[in-house]
């Protein structure tokens, strides 16, 4: 009981945060659907809200998406404190301060990590089919952004999905990190959780 009331009180503040974040966001420069941060903060928003309206009785597809909206936040702190921050020469106070990167870098992802892995019911077993599954938000994100790309209809938003101003051999490289390291990462996340559940 006392770990579903803690999952219940970070789900509440994690959706604060998102509707502050996005706020924020919409203020500073507009929603602008193209970046990664912004919609794996809106689908987090959104699993968050599913998850809390079920929570008596959470159902395995609600598990689902919620395991990989954390998974897909946790992809995009990961990204910003090892790809971006040094792409942008370390530029701490733009890259975890400014605007709404607080809510959307760092406190929204953090939390939905830490409530998943040790206060979230979720029954969701740790085979390479659900982890897969886990990761149809990123590769639809990555097939639009790189198709818009390919077409000039968008540029970036992310120097590694500029693909037209790079080699196609560091484009595929890009991809295979990108992919393969977030499989990597929705196996550990899964992993860290049925430790917690084993250890407490």
């Amino acid at each position: 009981m006392e770990k579903r009331n803690v999952s219940i009180a970070l789900s509440i503040i994690i959706i604060i945060l998102e509707i502050i974040a996005l706020i924020v966001c919409y203020n500073s420069f507009g929603i602008n659907l193209a970046y990664y941060t912004i919609d794996s903060n809106i689908f987090l928003l959104i699993s968050t809200i599913l998850y809390l309206i079920t929570i008596n009785n959470v159902p395995k597809i609600v598990q689902l998406i919620k395991y990989s909206s954390t998974l897909s936040v946790f992809i995009t702190f990961l990204v910003v404190v090892f790809v971006l921050y040094p792409m942008y020469d370390f530029n701490f106070q733009f890259m975890f301060l400014d605007g709404p990167n607080l809510y959307m870098h760092v406190l929204c992802p953090l939390l939905a990590v830490i409530s998943f892995i040790f206060f979230d019911s979720n029954e969701i077993e740790n085979s390479l089919k659900n982890n897969l599954r886990s990761l149809y938000f990123t590769i639809i994100y990555a097939i639009i952004l790189i198709s818009l790309n390919i077409l000039n209809v968008v540029s970036g938003p992310y120097p590694f999905l500029k693909v037209n101003q790079q080699s196609p051999l560091m484009s595929v490289f890009w991809i295979v990190l990108m992919m393969g390291g977030a499989l990597i990462l929705s196996k550990v996340l899964l992993f860290l959780k049925d430790m917690n559940n084993i250890l407490y």
